[in-house]
């Protein structure tokens, strides 16, 4: 309801300014007056489109200040091109009510993505156009190339090359390979990036190292830090994670039973925090505050980051839990593993609050949120019959209200930045498959262009 306000109005007017064009996103502004001079303070004013499943208003209502003026941002959903539009802005002055109306073009394409995966056992690496789900070019790497990153900003993807102890770099720009594969250690498995992108440290299992690499079209590792051994393999274990303040990297020492904290600053192991038998999988909360551990033996270790201290455990009674997940909004926890179940976690108590059955499954490979926290999404497969799937479970209710079958084995998954596709590497046969979140189905298999697909990543 439009607020009643305090004093009495006469002759109540409104005007609405609006770009001529508006790409993507655009801000309005406009004023409430009476008497044509006097500043309204305090009404609501609303806004509307002849577009409304495509533009939205961010606030709406405005509410106008102390000289009558209010604003608010358009943003405009893709994909849409030239199109004009009435925008209407509208309150309630003493009880009348008054309106204006303005025309602009709204355009926002979407932007091409480009979807990177890698072929373990053909030593090479395939990009795809995200846009159109075909294959752009595929790119020789080294031996056994397991996890590729895409830094934030867009510019390039490492490779962590496990059997050559190298990482190989592309140039997002152009996917041409950046110089000559950079030596790292025994068993790179797996990557992060710093949210500026300007390192990417890299854990090499089996030379108990990770190998901190500088972002650039020059790119080398400048240093080596020694931590304890990890483990590898076509799992895609999570077992690196790097704080979303850029602060620390954690990395779970699989047979040491410990996690090393590496603080970024100075790349230097600041602590090693011993943790129940097996630690695996590691991830943050966005606000940097905690991080959570997943042990094979099924306890989940959290750690508070300001102290590198454990502030909780979790003791989980699902077999073998390996992969672990955080929502975006930082409420909600996630663990898979060896086991037809999924299980939820409340961060703000660490109590389990759901345990979740997926049907014709027995063994979680991989997971990832939505942007919005609203679903999670799952891939499985069965350890005696060949049926892969995709899960997609809503975080609401708790429950699986869809599965996807895919090809009998995926192996890892990675969503885009809006949420609106998720896309599959799967060994068998070697494609990528690629999921619309709108309604869940699968609408594309595209050739990983090699053999043995394996990590995939995609551009922000």
């Amino acid at each position: 309801m439009p607020k009643q306000l305090s004093r009495k109005f006469y002759d109540p007017t409104i005007t609405l300014e609006v770009p001529s064009e508006i790409n993507c996103q655009g801000c309005i502004t406009g004023n409430v007056t009476s008497d044509g001079v006097c500043p309204v303070e305090g009404a609501d004013v609303f806004f509307s489109s002849s577009l409304p499943n495509s533009v939205s208003f961010d606030p709406n209502p405005a509410i106008t200040d102390n000289n009558g003026e209010y604003s608010s941002m358009v943003t405009v959903a893709p994909p849409l091109s030239g199109t004009v539009i009435t925008i209407i802005a509208s309150t309630e002055v003493d009880n009348i009510p008054i309106s204006t109306t303005e025309f602009t073009i709204v355009s926002c394409e979407i932007e091409a993505e480009t979807v990177y995966v890698t072929n373990s056992l053909s030593n090479n690496v395939t990009a795809i156009d995200g846009q159109n789900n075909t294959p752009i070019t595929t790119l020789p790497v080294q031996t056994l190339p397991q996890r590729v990153l895409v830094t934030p900003d867009g510019e390039f993807a490492y490779v962590a090359n496990a059997a050559s102890a190298s990482v190989s770099v592309i140039r997002v720009s152009d996917n041409t390979l950046v110089g000559n594969p950079i030596t790292t250690g025994g068993g790179s498995a797996n990557l992060v990036a710093t949210p500026d992108s300007r390192f990417v440290y890299v854990y090499n299992v089996e030379a108990k190292t990770v190998s901190v690499i500088t972002v650039s079209d020059n790119p080398s590792v400048i240093k080596n830090i020694d931590v304890g051994e990890g483990t590898g393999g076509p799992i895609p274990f999570k077992n690196i994670a790097i704080t979303p303040n850029g602060q620390f990297v954690y990395v779970a020492n699989t047979p040491d039973s410990t996690v090393s904290v590496i603080q970024t600053s100075n790349n230097v192991v600041i602590k090693t925090i011993p943790v129940p038998n097996f630690p695996l999988s590691i991830a943050s909360t966005p606000d940097s505050k905690f991080v959570y551990v997943v042990s094979s033996n099924g306890a989940i270790t959290v750690i508070e980051t300001s102290n590198q201290t454990i502030f909780d455990t979790i003791f989980n009674p699902a077999p073998n839990p390996q992969n672990l997940a955080i929502t975006p909004n930082g409420e909600f926890l996630y663990v898979i593993g060896n086991s037809q179940f999924v299980e939820a976690f409340r961060i703000s108590d660490n109590t389990r609050i759901a345990n979740i059955e997926l049907s014709r499954a027995n063994f979680s490979l991989d997971i990832v949120i939505s942007p919005l926290s609203d679903f999670v999404y799952v891939i499985a497969n069965q350890n005696f019959l060949p049926f892969g799937s995709f899960n997609v479970i809503d975080v609401a209710s708790n429950t699986v209200i869809k599965q996807v079958q895919l090809g009998v084995s995926p192996r890892q998954i990675a969503i885009n930045t809006d949420g609106s596709r998720v896309y599959v590497s799967n060994a068998d046969p070697d494609n990528v498959e690629v999921i619309q979140t709108s309604n869940n189905e699968l609408i594309a298999n595209i050739p990983a262009g090699g053999n043995g697909a394996q990590g995939i990543a995609v551009t922000p």
